[in-house]
């Protein structure tokens, strides 16, 4: 049997909400989208403390290791009329 590899990608979430990865522990939220679309928030990886996120904008990655794997969350969309964000978690 195949192994398969972790991945999840968001539906659209609205600033103020946080993504959260009950797999890993990982949480990530933006709280205020620019109009020239560079983002505030917070992310806190894996056994970590929570970091401010200052001027992300998509295509932002942030890798880690959990459980002796590589993961990737990439910020892939920020859609500053709809207040909203998606991002996207993958085993590397």
């Amino acid at each position: 049997m195949e192994y398969q590899k972790y991945f999840l990608q968001s539906e659209p979430i609205n600033t103020g909400q946080v993504f959260i990865d009950s797999f890993t522990g990982l949480t990530f939220g933006i709280r205020q989208i620019t109009y020239d679309r560079q983002a505030f928030g917070s992310i806190t990886l894996p056994s970590s403390t929570s970091q401010e996120i200052n001027n992300v904008s998509p295509g932002q990655k942030w890798v880690f290791n959990f459980q002796g794997k590589e993961f990737e969350l990439v910020l892939l969309e920020l859609n500053y009329l709809y207040d909203s964000y998606k991002v996207q978690l993958s085993e590397k």
